[in-house]
């Protein structure tokens, strides 16, 4: 896992990262269309609660879906050659963070779907 240090654990959070953005745009978007009753308003034919909530649920499973790709890939060269205890950790560490952050990510856009938006 070549790199610098900062771009090995940047790949190891992307996926937190990722979450992170999506639970901000989804209850910042969801809260301030309620707060200000304009929860009905449509764009593009779509209500703009579960619109916000599908967008921003695809941007970051994608986003996370590169980071863990890349960071399987960087923990199959590590198994290749020898490399640094740290750097086997951090590329063990960014498959398990970035796989677990897909189940995270879907598990706080899939229920946007369920629910009414201003319950």
């Amino acid at each position: 896992m070549g790199g610098s240090r900062t771009g090995q654990v940047l790949l190891m959070l992307a996926g937190l990262i990722a979450w992170a953005v999506q639970f901000t745009a989804i209850y910042g978007v969801t809260s301030t269309l309620c707060g200000r009753g304009w929860a009905d308003a449509t764009l593009l034919g779509m209500e703009v609660v579960p619109m916000t909530i599908l967008s921003a649920t695809f941007v970051t499973l994608a986003a996370t879906a590169v980071a863990l790709v890349w960071s399987f890939r960087s923990y199959r060269q590590a198994k290749r050659q020898p490399v640094a205890i740290v750097d086997d950790f951090i590329s063990h560490a960014a498959v398990l963070v970035n796989g677990l952050s897909i189940v995270v990510i879907l598990w706080h856009g899939i229920p946007a779907f369920i629910l009414p938006a201003c319950a």
